[in-house]
């Protein structure tokens, strides 16, 4: 007969509400995870005992379906979320990963903060909001168990619901053509499923009354060939971006989601036909 392994998962629900602030843990395991709605920062920082130390995801999420993600690390616990909210708008919800000094030690959390950038770059369909790389050093001893902490978020994730190696379902065949109309600006363009990237259509407008704001990773190169003009253009020939935010960005100006911003023929977004558990 096999051996039957297990894992307690204990989840506690705060104020009794399932969806909104959740405190996580595993027996035999120090780690502590918190998932953090945006909007519940607030009360999230005065729950008591929770650990300052550690990694966490920003998801832009809708029933466990990530769209966009951004690792980082904190040694503020959830203060460090504060930062964020100010300055970046594409996240809903939050999951940190959070345990005391003496169980992860500075380089330990810097190889582990590498560790989750380099996995959410790497794997599933979703658009990551990290542009670098950051450098880390660690004891050769130490780097198994840094891999084993690696792993445990990667089940702690699972188990939530919040699958980092999810890939697109979408439609094969031709691109179909997504549209915006946000502002009464009017864009056109279309996904490549198999590199991720968004094209938009020569014809298209692009909102230069809206500027791009300075944290979003669209390149501010494109927006330089109108050479400062204000108000509507037209762009005269095709541009590739390699996001569909980063393309939103372009064509309306400020921060957007181009999962939801984009919508074809017949009004689903981006989002619903690529993404979608029904696909």
């Amino acid at each position: 007969m096999s051996v039957i392994r297990v894992k307690t998962l204990t989840v506690q629900l705060i104020d009794a509400q399932p969806d909104r602030i959740r405190v996580c843990r595993i027996d035999g395991e120090s780690l502590v995870t918190v998932v953090v709605p945006r909007e519940d920062i607030a009360k999230a920082k005065a729950l008591p005992d929770i650990p300052q130390r550690g990694v966490y995801y920003l998801l832009d999420e809708d029933h466990g379906n990530v769209s966009r993600v951004y690792a980082g690390q904190t040694t503020k616990g959830i203060g460090r979320l504060e930062k964020h909210k100010a300055e970046k708008e594409f996240w809903n919800k939050a999951v940190m990963f959070l345990d005391d000094n003496q169980n992860i030690s500075r380089d330990v959390l810097d190889a582990l903060e590498a560790k989750a950038i380099d996995y959410v770059c790497n794997h599933g369909s979703y658009e990551t909001d990290n542009t670098a790389m950051p450098r880390s050093h660690v004891d050769p001893y130490k780097e198994e168990a840094i891999e084993r902490l690696h792993e445990r978020i990667l089940f702690r994730m699972a188990a939530l619901g919040y699958d980092l190696d999810r890939v697109d379902q979408g439609p094969t065949g031709a691109p179909a053509v997504f549209h915006t109309k946000k502002n009464g600006i009017r864009g056109a363009g279309r996904y490549n499923k198999a590199t991720g990237h968004f094209t938009v259509l020569a014809g298209s407008q692009v909102n230069l009354s809206k500027p791009v704001l300075k944290n979003t990773s669209v390149a501010a190169t494109h927006r330089e060939i109108f050479n400062g003009a204000d108000g509507v253009a037209e762009i005269a020939e095709e541009l590739e971006f390699s996001t569909p935010s980063a393309a939103a960005v372009f064509v309306l100006g400020g921060s957007q989601n181009g999962w939801t911003e984009w919508v074809n023929d017949e009004g689903k977004t981006l989002n619903q036909v690529y993404r979608s558990e029904d696909c």
